[in-house]
């Protein structure tokens, strides 16, 4: 088994379908694990959602965009009531996205999806969180807002301690690098497909990635975030 790890997908279901052809990820043989932000930006967080759920062996993060969605989607508050700063920042496409889905298939994303979303995975000596952690303390003791927000580790330059790798998504990397950024022991992984780059997955153990093509020209004429 082959451990891939996922970016940011932000509504992108044609680079979803993209990466997972061009890349020899084995579903249900091999694991997935998806740093979170699936939803707002492109118009296909419903399909994105769909897709995750039927591949086996799969876990999901929880980003802060996927904290909004789930935020909205257990209320299902109307447009005039909806966070501004969620519709703002990409959760316009959500909103209008699911509005085209039947309630049954919203209550079930929010409930074995969202509501399965993790808000970090630790494994062979390996973290997996959305955003990043502050590495002078235990990550179990850390408030899960930091986990989906904080832009510290990365951009502070910070090493992971306690870990041999750590990889996160959240703080795009594109236009400066289009491809996954290594500094220290920590790894990112948006190469930011909610705005003009692209999605990436990576193969965990031997670092060989796949990306989409630019994803503004899988959407043609669609404004994404």
């Amino acid at each position: 088994m082959e451990t891939y790890v996922l970016g940011d997908i932000h509504g992108a279901a044609r680079a979803l379908e993209q990466v997972l052809a061009r890349s020899p990820f084995r579903p249900g043989t091999d694991r997935l694990i998806h740093l979170g932000d699936v939803a707002d930006g492109w118009p296909d967080t419903p399909a994105c959602v769909e897709r995750l759920l039927g591949i086996p062996n799969s876990i999901w993060l929880q980003g802060n965009h996927d904290w909004w969605a789930a935020e909205w989607l257990a209320t299902e508050l109307p447009l005039e009531d909806v966070n501004p700063n969620w519709y703002q920042q990409g959760g316009r496409a959500t909103f209008a996205a699911y509005q085209q889905v039947p309630p049954e298939q919203r209550r079930w994303h929010l409930r074995d999806f969202f509501g399965q979303q993790r808000p970090y995975f630790e494994d062979d000596g390996r973290l997996y969180v959305h955003a990043g952690y502050e590495p002078s303390q235990p990550i179990a003791a850390q408030d899960p807002y930091n986990l989906i927000w904080t832009r510290e580790l990365w951009r502070g330059h910070q090493t992971a301690t306690a870990y041999a790798e750590c990889f996160i998504g959240h703080t795009p990397t594109w236009p400066a690098s289009p491809v996954p950024c290594q500094r220290h022991n920590v790894w990112n992984l948006d190469q930011g497909a909610g705005y003009g780059g692209r999605l990436t997955l990576l193969n965990v153990r031997t670092k060989a990635f796949v990306q989409s093509d630019p994803v503004p020209g899988l959407y043609p004429g669609v404004k994404g975030r």
